[in-house]
């Protein structure tokens, strides 16, 4: 009774620390992806501040609609993930 009972949670062990693995895997790619993303937007943003840099098209009407969404973008990306200046910041306190 007893060995099958150690053979059935040995058993449930090792799935549940396989599934556990291969969902941290996959998290981590989510967020190697996001991360990506989030730098792939912030070099949007400075290449476009440096073409506005008088500041004619993002007080359009048209694009600066574009400008505001594009800033509202980061905003969020940056909001998920802390940088890693602030954990720096965070560890010398």
């Amino acid at each position: 009774m007893w060995i099958t009972l150690s053979i059935i949670f040995f058993l449930i062990s090792v799935v549940s620390s396989t599934l556990l693995f291969y969902s941290l895997r996959r998290i981590t790619q989510y967020e190697e992806f996001i991360l990506q993303i989030q730098q792939v937007i912030k070099f949007s943003t400075d290449k476009m501040k440096l073409v506005d840099s008088k500041g004619h098209y993002e007080s359009d009407d048209e694009t600066g609609f574009f400008f505001e969404q594009l800033k509202q973008i980061q905003l969020s990306l940056d909001g998920i993930f802390e940088s890693e200046g602030e954990e720096d910041d965070k560890k010398t306190k």
